[in-house]
């Protein structure tokens, strides 16, 4: 696959992201590892096939071509109403992951969460897993609901318990009550 690197957009401890224009002329990131097999990210990727996820184009020996996703950091949205809708599209992302058993691992970072205009996307999926007990959904509540100081903690242990016990239901509780919340607040 030949590209051109337009710019670098990222950096970690394992790896680098580089804006990339693919030859038909379409966007990309490509992710190049520093210390990291590459090969269960891109796994993952595959079996996500762009769900919630950036979706994979092609894999190099130490890097993997990806879509570029195109949208506003979850960090870029605090105190906004528009954190409230990403909250609602991630809730709905991470359940959607629990239940074809992929755990990020991660999605307590403010920058693996974006607002897209076909609703959330989770980015670097490095650290991700399969398990038949993935807590994607529980680990965006303990993280961003939890610390929200319009959350009354009430319905916090009310919706993680109602999650526990059927899925459908938490994500649908939690719709309702971060509704409630983003038309009081704003």
């Amino acid at each position: 696959m030949r590209y051109d690197v337009i710019e670098k957009i990222g950096e970690g401890n394992r790896g680098e992201v580089y804006k990339v224009k693919l030859e038909d002329g379409r966007f990309a990131a490509l992710k190049w590892s520093k210390s990291y097999e590459i090969d269960k990210e891109w796994e993952i990727l595959n079996y996500l096939n762009g769900l919630y996820a950036p979706k994979p184009i092609f894999r190099g020996n130490r890097y993997l071509v990806m879509e570029l996703i195109d949208g506003v950091p979850l960090k870029e949205l605090l105190n906004t109403p528009k954190y409230y809708d990403l909250m609602i599209e991630a809730l709905k992302g991470a359940f959607v992951l629990d239940q074809k058993g992929v755990f990020h691992k991660q999605l307590g970072r403010y920058y693996h969460i974006f607002l897209t205009k076909n609703g959330a996307k989770f980015i670097d999926f490095e650290r991700a897993v399969f398990t038949n007990k993935p807590r994607n959904f529980l680990q965006i509540v303990g993280y961003y609901l939890q610390r929200d100081e319009n959350f009354d903690k009430k319905d916090i242990n009310y919706l993680i318990s109602k999650y526990k016990e059927d899925g459908k239901a938490g994500l649908e509780y939690a719709i309702k009550v971060i509704d409630e919340i983003k038309n009081k607040a704003f």
